[in-house]
């Protein structure tokens, strides 16, 4: 018996959230491009961390602090809370070496990275659209790289890290919310996993920090938290399989924000490629619709 669908006002919140959490991720990268020039990629995963767990705490009622971190699987939600650093170094180091609008297409093959996971690990089957999808979807991200004719060829390596990971953080998130574990527990132990992680990474690569730069890793730990608990707030209001293609605005966010903050306009190709992967990763989720 299929679930019922939520209610339309329901789902309008959840799109809105969405979108406003996939601004905010985009926000993240211009904070951490302008950070890395000077702070070491430690101090730029830590500071996305550090924010957001205390954000996330005086978000949440002190009476329920308890119960956001008691899980059955604490192994799965410490895994879960490892494999977004994966990410989170990948695009430090990605966006510090390309322009913000390449290294966030290339992240999007994420999407496409699960559905070939699923077919393989999950023995899911793919339905043929999502295939066709797949393979737009990475003939549009060599059309935005040019390996082997663009001066940041030997940087895409960066990005495409970042995508493995966060394939994976989405396989191991589906098993954990097929298992029964509330969102806003893996959150928790996410965020956590995290400042744990990162704090002797930091500590061991730590750089001077000016006044300017204080502050820029203060807004980054916020946007990063916000955009954390906004996600997590949209997906209450509405299935994944309405919010998912709305992701996709954090591409148009990272290509308006790569323009006015560092006044990167992408060619005509890189924007056909982008108008392309949109396309490719709409098209994978709404086949891939759960029923």
């Amino acid at each position: 018996m299929e679930a019922p669908a939520p209610p339309a006002d329901d789902r309008l919140r959840g799109i809105l959230l969405i979108v406003v959490a996939a601004v905010l991720f985009a926000g993240i990268d211009v904070f951490s491009k302008l950070l890395a020039p000077t702070q070491s990629v430690g101090q730029i995963v830590w500071a996305r961390y550090t924010m957001a767990l205390p954000l996330l705490l005086a978000t949440t009622p002190p009476s329920r602090w308890p119960g956001m971190f008691r899980t059955a699987r604490p192994l799965w939600q410490i895994v879960r809370g490892v494999i977004p650093m994966g990410t989170s170094v990948g695009m430090v180091l990605a966006v510090r070496h390309l322009p913000l609008a390449e290294a966030t297409v290339i992240l999007f093959t994420a999407p496409f990275l699960v559905v070939a996971l699923s077919a393989a690990v999950l023995r899911e089957q793919v339905a043929a659209a999502s295939w066709i999808a797949v393979f737009v979807g990475f003939a549009a991200v060599l059309l935005v790289a040019r390996p082997g004719f663009s001066e940041f060829s030997e940087y895409l390596i960066f990005p495409l890290i970042g995508a493995l990971f966060f394939a994976l953080l989405q396989l191991v998130t589906r098993l954990l919310r097929m298992r029964g574990e509330a969102a806003h527990t893996t959150l928790a132990w996410t965020l956590a996993t995290g400042c744990v992680l990162a704090t002797p990474f930091a500590i061991a690569t730590w750089r001077p920090v000016s006044g300017e730069a204080w502050l820029l890793m203060a807004g980054l730990g916020l946007v990063f938290g916000g955009a954390q608990a906004l996600l997590v707030r949209a997906f209450a209001y509405a299935p994944a399989g309405v919010l998912t293609p709305f992701t996709y605005v954090q591409i148009i966010a990272a290509v308006v924000m790569g323009m006015i903050v560092f006044g990167v306009i992408p060619d005509i190709w890189s924007l056909i490629g982008i108008v392309m992967i949109i396309a490719a990763g709409v098209t994978v989720a709404r086949t891939r619709m759960p029923s």
